[in-house]
């Protein structure tokens, strides 16, 4: 989920300084539960770092995004989230993302490493992406939920989350 929230800051930060413009949650997540795709989002992602591909090397971006947006369409599911046995929001209320490498994969698509932190646990994830002549950034990647604390082993629930981005950048200063 948070990887998500990264992936949609990322985005929107391409080409030199950057600001976010959501259209729509830009954080997307899936996750199978009891044999059904169950959809959530994370909104509120501040984002915040330089990135230009032709200057890869000094391009920096970090992102966070508030636990208590998730939604699910579930309400009593999103509160549940919120709770120690899950996200734990009282005492960690972001989840946060760090770029610490980016490379180029040739013809707009990109890969971002990120240090990826949920609930004070932080984990190396890639990122890869890809940039429209538009400006328009899309991306995907996978997380194991177990890695980060996220509820517990399960028979019902799975633990492999799919988190997708998907964004329009705004020309920088």
């Amino acid at each position: 989920m948070p990887l998500l929230l990264l992936w949609s800051w990322l985005l929107t930060q391409l080409g030199g300084q950057f600001t976010q413009q959501p259209a729509e949650p830009a954080v997307r997540f899936e996750i199978v539960n009891a044999g059904f795709t169950v959809q959530g989002t994370l909104g509120g992602l501040q984002a915040m770092g330089q990135f230009d591909p032709a200057q890869l090397a000094q391009a920096h971006i970090r992102a966070t995004v508030p636990v208590s947006t998730i939604q699910t369409g579930i309400s009593l599911r999103d509160k549940h989230l919120q709770k120690p046995d899950y996200f734990d929001a009282a005492q960690f209320p972001v989840l946060s993302m760090q770029s610490t490498a980016f490379r180029s994969l040739g013809g707009g698509q990109y890969e971002g490493t990120f240090t990826l932190t949920i609930k004070g646990i932080s984990h190396e994830v890639r990122v890869p992406f890809t940039v429209s002549a538009a400006r328009e950034l899309q991306g995907s990647f996978h997380l194991n939920r177990l890695d980060y604390g996220i509820g517990k082993s399960s028979l019902v629930l799975a633990n492999d989350v799919a988190v997708s981005l998907r964004t329009k950048l705004a020309e920088g200063p």
